[in-house]
């Protein structure tokens, strides 16, 4: 590991590069021919051979790509379908959130490139409040994440190795859920930047410390962190850095600035393309054409929701659809002067709460709702339930104040027939309130997430039924 004032000396230097490149004005042209270099590395293995690229194929001429379409790859490798040789890919697992669990290789040099190209600009980025960047070396770094073969463990493990000398990161990631929770507890004072679930921290850990506790950034792929940042900062002095990455993109963005609880994708290191809601894949074939309106980085709009198709420059994947929709906020950072558009996370494709075909309810807007209603939760799921001939969304909530279930559900019917036109619509036109409540018992979350493998969080909308079981059972077991 370098000496600390070697570091220390390198910082100004190192700033600059990590951030100077955020404000390119020809991100697009630089993505496009970082993509045509990486189809050409792709195009004499056997994934590349299956996606029919050639010397002079186009990103715009290949069909888009599901996991069906790997699968076969990941589960019987053979030498020569990927781009590193095969000793040098780890077997990596989702979390399973929606479905099973899936597998996926992806190479360990490709692992740490995507380090080396986001990490120093995230590095500097998690501890900007909006004036300056508060980052120093040594900071010490907290993560919440899994160990075993996820992602998040195979980051941890290569940055560690590596001893860079940056950071101090904690605590160690093979402790269980919990174990992290009463670390960050105990040692609350000498973290500097903290990464997990905004629940975890307003249920698990604020409420044991009773006080604000000062941190230098706050980072999470929670998608309540836009709803909730003033709380957020209320508590930690800073605005939430939120950041979209997956098992099959590995880490593809970077934290706006200006507007919290949002982020950029990092052109340096995807290659993202973006399906005009309307046309959105919920479950995509293994192959398939892509849609005329699909429409390159540069060519989003403000207002729109468009589901991310990515292709990855560090691992084999190309053209892959993702399940999610994000809505564009954005052209641009003016803190950081980036040109780049900015999202906000806005729902799972196959993930929209529809009652009748009538209104269409997303995360978000639930969060939204809960907030002005003033609700004190601790965490929900909402449902879509069939009695008799209507549908209801059944709002699963652990509060955390004593609440009888029927103010909550009036108080959330009448913050919804004011926040949602179609739904007051559906209430007023169909004649009732299309809305139940079931209260969950205190710790009902807590022991979910503890129960859960993976990547600790909640689906809140349309949790599958062995899940929902899992969580409404009194003891948090099947």
């Amino acid at each position: 590991m370098p000496p600390r004032f070697v570091n220390q000396l390198l910082k100004p230097f190192l700033q600059y590069y990590a951030l100077s490149w955020l404000k390119k004005q020809d991100y697009q042209k630089r993505a496009d021919e970082k993509v045509n270099k990486h189809l050409q590395r792709l195009r004499n293995k056997g994934i590349g051979r299956a996606l029919g690229i050639e010397a002079s194929t186009k990103i715009q001429e290949l069909p888009l790509t599901s996991y069906e379409f790997y699968k076969p790859f990941f589960e019987n490798p053979n030498p020569g379908d990927f781009m590193y040789p095969l000793d040098e890919y780890v077997r990596v697992y989702t979390s399973g959130t929606m479905g099973k669990p899936k597998t996926f290789l992806l190479p360990k040099k490709g692992l740490w490139r995507n380090i080396q190209a986001t990490g120093m600009t995230m590095l500097f980025l998690s501890t900007h409040n909006g004036e300056r960047i508060e980052y120093e070396v040594g900071d010490v770094i907290y993560q919440n994440t899994p160990g075993g073969q996820f992602l998040s463990s195979f980051y941890y493990d290569l940055y560690e190795k590596k001893d860079l000398g940056w950071n101090v990161q904690v605590p160690d990631s093979n402790l269980s859920f919990q174990e992290k929770v009463d670390y960050f507890v105990e040692h609350y004072e000498e973290i500097d930047t903290a990464y997990m679930m905004v629940t975890t921290f307003l249920d698990q850990i604020y409420p044991r410390i009773n006080k604000p506790i000062y941190l230098k950034g706050f980072m999470t792929q929670d998608r309540s962190a836009y709803v909730l940042k003033d709380k957020i900062k209320e508590l930690t002095g800073n605005y939430p850095k939120t950041l979209y990455g997956s098992t099959e993109t590995m880490f593809i963005s970077l934290p706006s600035i200006e507007h919290p609880g949002c982020f950029f994708f990092d052109w340096r290191v995807v290659y993202p393309e973006f399906i005009p809601e309307k046309d959105a894949i919920s479950e995509p074939p293994a192959k398939s054409e892509p849609p005329s309106s699909i429409l390159k980085y540069d060519q989003v709009e403000v207002g729109k929701v468009y589901q991310l198709v990515a292709t990855p420059f560090e691992n084999d994947l190309v053209r892959y659809v993702m399940p999610d929709l994000m809505e564009c906020i954005a052209l641009g950072d003016n803190i950081l002067g980036s040109p780049m558009p900015v999202f906000k996370y806005y729902a799972r494709a196959d993930n929209l709460l529809v009652l009748h075909n009538f209104t269409r309810i997303n995360e978000d807007e639930l969060l939204e709702v809960l907030r002005r209603a003033d609700i004190p939760f601790v965490d929900f799921t909402a449902v879509r339930e069939l009695h008799g001939s209507r549908e209801y969304m059944n709002l699963y909530i652990e509060l955390r104040e004593e609440m009888d279930a029927e103010e909550v559900l009036e108080r959330v019917n009448q913050e919804l027939m004011e926040y949602d036109k179609d739904w007051r619509d559906l209430n007023q036109m169909m004649g009732y309130k299309p809305i139940k409540v079931t209260l969950l018992e205190r710790g009902a979350f807590k022991r979910y997430l503890q129960k859960r493998g993976g990547l600790p969080k909640v689906n809140r909308i349309n949790m599958r039924k062995e899940h929902l079981k899992l969580l409404t059972s009194k003891d948090g077991e099947d």
